[in-house]
Order: structure tokens, then C-alpha cells, then sequence
């Protein structure tokens, strides 16, 4: 699978695996774009903190930014997620399923922009012919 060789590559898979509980979620709507009309439209974000302890027994505070559609997004306070820490560095950490999100998002966006660029290089072949 695509987010086992992306683990590998970034040597997520020798990261220590721990629980963090959300602590604390913040949910605003982010302005991301305006229609033909002027009219804005909008995406909502939340502001997760995270709390784990580490192999050393020190307890961890960190934030994540996570869009709506995001696995992450829709945990509250008091849910846990399973994370992935550095051991030299306890702060830096990721959660799998963001990233899962996060590739399978831009999978999408690569295929639109694959098919649209065949929609106008077909059309281009079509009005250029002999």
C-alpha cells in the first residue's frame, strides 16, 4: 500500500507508536474562495490538541490543523487517535489517518487534473487535424 512505502521513505515506521487523546478542538470557517457572483464560500478547519506521554513518561502537548473531510476532524475531546512520535524528538509526530487523508486527496486532484488535460489535449488533436 501507497502509506506503508511513504512511512518507510520517511522513516515513520521506526517512529515510536503511541495513543494521544484530544484535549482540547477548535472548529472555525476559513473563507477559501469566491464564486463567479463574488460570493465567498468556505471550508471549516479544526485546531486539535493532542496529548500523549512518551517512552520517557513526559507528557506531550502538540496541535494539529485538520480540514473538515479529515478522519481527525470529526474526533471531539476525550477521543483518542493512535500517532506516531520521533524518538529523539518526542513534539515531532503524525497520525496515519491524516496522512491516509491527505494522499488520498491529492489522488483525486491528480486524477482531475490528469483527465482534464486529456479532455483538452484531445480537443486540441480534434481542432488542429488535417
Amino acid at each position: 500500500m501507497l502509506i506503508e512505502l511513504w512511512e518507510k521513505l520517511r522513516g515513520y515506521d521506526k517512529w515510536i507508536e503511541a495513543t494521544a487523546t484530544i484535549q482540547s478542538s477548535e472548529v472555525d470557517q476559513e473563507i477559501v474562495g469566491h464564486d463567479r457572483m463574488g460570493r465567498s464560500f468556505y471550508e471549516w478547519r479544526g485546531d486539535e490538541e493532542l496529548v500523549w506521554t512518551d517512552s520517557s513518561g513526559i507528557q506531550q502537548r502538540e496541535f494539529i490543523q485538520v480540514g473538515e473531510d479529515s478522519p481527525v476532524f470529526r474526533l471531539y475531546e476525550g477521543k483518542s487517535v493512535r500517532i506516531r512520535y520521533k524518538p529523539e524528538h518526542p513534539s515531532e509526530f503524525y497520525v496515519r489517518e491524516e496522512l491516509a487523508y491527505r494522499i488520498k486527496r491529492i489522488k483525486h486532484v491528480s486524477i482531475g487534473i490528469v483527465a482534464i488535460a486529456g479532455l483538452v489535449g484531445a480537443g486540441a488533436l480534434y481542432f488542429f487535424r488535417d
